[in-house]
C-alpha cells in the first residue's frame, strides 16, 4: 500500500493528481499533458510499483514499466516527460536533416 507520506510527496506543480488510494495513483504530468497510472503490487517478499501511460485521455493505458517505490516511479515518469520535451525532437531533427 501507498503511505500517506508517499500520497503527500506527489509534486503537485508537476502533476495534475486525478485519484490518490493505498493501490493507486492517477496522475497527468502538467509538462506532456501524458497520463499515468501507477499501480502497487504486493507480493509475499517485496513490493512493486507498475507503471502505465497514455497520451490522450480516451486512449487506454499500455504498460510502461516498473519501479521498486512510488518515487521511484515519479522519477522514472519525469525522465520520461524530459525524453520525449528534450530528446525526441532533437532526434526527428536530425533524421530529417539527414534524409
Amino acid at each position: 500500500m501507498f503511505t500517506t507520506t508517499e500520497l503527500k510527496s506527489i509534486d503537485q506543480t508537476y502533476f495534475h493528481i486525478i485519484n490518490a488510494g493505498c493501490h493507486s495513483v492517477t496522475l497527468q504530468s502538467k509538462n506532456t499533458k501524458h497520463y499515468w497510472h501507477i499501480l502497487h503490487q504486493q507480493y509475499p517478499k517485496f513490493s512493486s510499483c507498475k507503471i502505465q501511460h497514455k497520451h490522450h485521455f480516451a486512449n487506454q493505458f499500455h504498460d510502461q514499466g516498473n519501479a521498486p517505490s512510488l518515487p521511484q516511479a515519479i522519477n522514472e515518469i519525469k525522465s520520461h516527460d524530459h525524453f520525449h520535451l528534450h530528446v525526441r525532437p532533437l532526434k526527428k531533427k536530425h533524421v530529417k536533416k539527414s534524409a
